[in-house]
């Protein structure tokens, strides 16, 4: 008995079919499973009714033409909406990347203004600082002239007195000499005059008038004195005053230019937001005609030559650029690399232990056709669950992909027949699209024939040049960007320190010229490297990393062709031999590095099994070796 949906808790007499109660309970596991129980409108739950109608349309051979006409309609209009939203996200990228460009740019012309008025204020600070030394230079000036002054009058003072006692002197000597030529006078008139006699009232007389005249010039002389004490000599006094007015001219002219330079200033501030609100406008410009003026072909015209018509190709070409568009219309053209992906379905390869876990099945598998994109995102996401558990092991070793595999599927798709059309479908997805690097080196470790490490190194090489970057930025002032040459040091200084040799020039100027081309910051002073280390929802990088990645890749090549040369070119290789060979060419190696070469070159998962391993041929071992994580570990003699 069932419960109607008309009638809540009513028994119903109609009993469910044995394939809907199927349906149903298949459609519950796949919700519970993707969790997404609850109602809400999303990709992943529509992909679970999607499966459930396609077994409904498989399962009602007479209703199937218009079950498929009514989903493929369906799927038409999904697809419109889905270019239509497509189509939009470019528009609001570039309004949030705009955005965020022009936040900066007003950033950094703030900071720049504040700069200038910084520079601006300690230059006036500087000339105030000089008024300030001038005046005290004054000052000094003007008690120096003082002190000139005393020491003047003090000399003046005894000039004066000593020119009082040369004529003292003089008017001594003179009366010496009157008084001696009186005696001789005398004498020789004395018979004459002996009875003449000086007359008593002239001399009185004379000394009265004598003691006048020595009171009028003493009294003359204390005025000259009190009124010429503080008197320099004009010659200082005029030097003085006309360095005083230069000193003056100087000032004036410094509060002249420095009014000129603020007025100056005020007027770059404002020629400076002219140019900044032309040069957004070009900008926008730019972009609009970048955008509109490239004629754009109809991709939709490809349909016709895919199998499966419209509803395919929009499933094929979604979010592609035109180059892989191009290449996925050869791919169905060409029949992908001739294998049977245009088929219906796969054949099984049965249940033996020579088939991997997670391709044993017997039967029919249906062929999803699973595309790039799709690919690419199911592979990202089995990296990222298989390194979480991998970090949870004890013993720190990594688990077989192929055997994580086909747990990962098991626990993705709980139904047996869905997690074998994955699997299948992503092996032939793989050998389809191998050409894609990420694809190409899942499927090399998928397959056994490259090493782990490589994907595990890439990252974790990107994730310390990373942190060295950060480094640098952090001694530098945290700023999130650096500067062109800051960058180029920094980025030399790590490979020369991975690679262990000094980097050349050309390597250097391609490195940073795909930084340049990425971050479109080729007349930017600056690089926000930090944006170099994004990757899509795909995994794919940008520019800078794939050049970096191919850099290192020609180095562990180079080291590889190091240890060829020194194999030489014997027809089988033994371990011995392979172990000299690497000495040779990196005598530096620990016993660690060198066993664990050893053991990816012959397959040996232990050093037991290393030392039984059987000699290897010569171009087999060399292949092994370049899909291997090998790199040189210490430095070239």
């Amino acid at each position: 008995m069932v419960t109607s949906d008309e009638a809540p808790g009513k028994p119903s007499m109609v009993p469910k079919p044995q394939f809907l109660h199927q349906l149903e309970g298949f459609l519950q596991k796949e919700l519970k499973a993707l969790g997404v129980s609850d109602v809400e409108p999303g990709e992943v739950r529509l992909q679970a009714y999607r499966e459930v109608f396609e077994y409904l349309i498989e399962d009602f051979k007479t209703y199937k033409p218009l079950l498929a006409a009514i989903k493929n309609e369906y799927e038409m209009m999904l697809a419109a909406q889905r270019e239509h939203i497509r189509n939009l996200e470019p528009l609001k990228q570039m309004l949030v990347t705009v955005s965020e460009q022009c936040d900066q740019k007003i950033m950094a012309i703030r900071d720049q203004e504040k700069q200038e008025m910084k520079d601006l204020k300690e230059q006036n600070r500087g000339l105030f600082g000089r008024i300030d030394e001038l005046c005290q230079e004054k000052l000094d000036l003007e008690a120096q002239v003082e002190k000139l002054q005393e020491e003047l009058a003090a000399e003046y003072l005894r000039y004066r007195d000593e020119c009082d006692a040369r004529k003292l002197l003089v008017a001594d000597i003179n009366d010496l000499r009157y008084q001696q030529e009186d005696v001789l006078r005398s004498k020789k008139n004395s018979k004459e005059n002996e009875e003449e006699k000086d007359d008593p009232v002239m001399l009185r007389i004379a000394l009265k008038q004598a003691r006048e005249d020595e009171s009028r010039v003493s009294k003359r002389l204390s005025e000259m004195i009190a009124n010429y004490g503080d008197v320099i000599p004009r010659r200082d006094f005029e030097s003085l005053q006309k360095e005083y007015k230069v000193l003056e001219i100087q000032l004036e002219q410094m509060k002249g230019d420095y009014t000129n330079l603020k007025m100056e200033h005020g007027a770059l501030l404002d020629t400076h937001k002219q140019v900044v609100a032309q040069r957004d406008e070009y900008f926008t410009e730019c972009k609009t005609l970048r955008r509109s003026a490239t004629p754009r072909p109809d991709w939709n015209r490809c349909a016709d030559y895919v199998t499966g018509g419209i509803v395919r190709w929009k499933e094929i070409s979604e979010n592609k650029t035109s180059d892989q568009l191009v290449e996925s219309l050869l791919l169905e053209i060409q029949g992908a690399t001739g294998s049977d992906s245009n088929a219906e379905a796969f054949d099984g390869l049965g249940l033996g232990d020579e088939v991997p876990k997670y391709l044993r099945h017997e039967g029919q598998v249906r062929n999803r056709r699973l595309g790039k994109r799709d690919t690419a995102l199911l592979i990202k996401d089995i990296w990222r669950e298989k390194s979480t558990k991998d970090a949870e092991r004890t013993d720190g070793k990594r688990e077989n992909l192929a055997d994580y595999l086909a747990e990962y599927l098991q626990q993705k798709f709980p139904l047996q027949q869905m997690s074998v059309e994955w699997a299948y479908n992503l092996q032939d997805a793989c050998q389809r699209y191998a050409h894609d690097e990420n694809i190409g080196l899942f499927w090399n470790v998928l397959s056994e024939k490259g090493d782990e490490e490589l994907y595990h190194g890439q990252l974790q090489l990107i994730a310390k040049l990373l942190n060295h970057l950060v480094k640098m930025d952090e001694d530098n002032g945290n700023l999130g960007e650096l500067t062109k040459d800051n960058f180029r040091a920094a980025l030399g200084e790590f490979l020369e320190g991975y690679m262990l040799k000094v980097i050349d020039e050309d390597t250097m100027n391609s490195l940073v010229k795909a930084a340049e081309m990425e971050l479109e910051a080729k007349e930017s002073p600056n690089l926000q490297f930090k944006n170099l280390f994004m990757e899509d929802d795909e995994g794919r990088t940008g520019p800078f990393l794939d050049e970096l990645k191919r850099e290192v890749k020609q180095h562990r090549l180079r080291y590889i062709d190091e240890i060829k040369i020194e194999i030489g070119n014997g027809a089988t290789v033994s371990v011995d031999d392979l172990k000299i060979a690497i000495t040779t060419t990196d005598p530096e190696i620990d016993h660690t590095d060198m066993e664990t070469y050893l053991c990816w070159a012959f397959k040996a998962q232990s050093k037991d099994e290393l030392a039984s391993a059987q000699p290897m041929d010569n171009a087999a071992l060399i292949e092994r070796l370049k899909n291997g994580n090998l790199r040189r570990i210490g430095k070239k003699n």
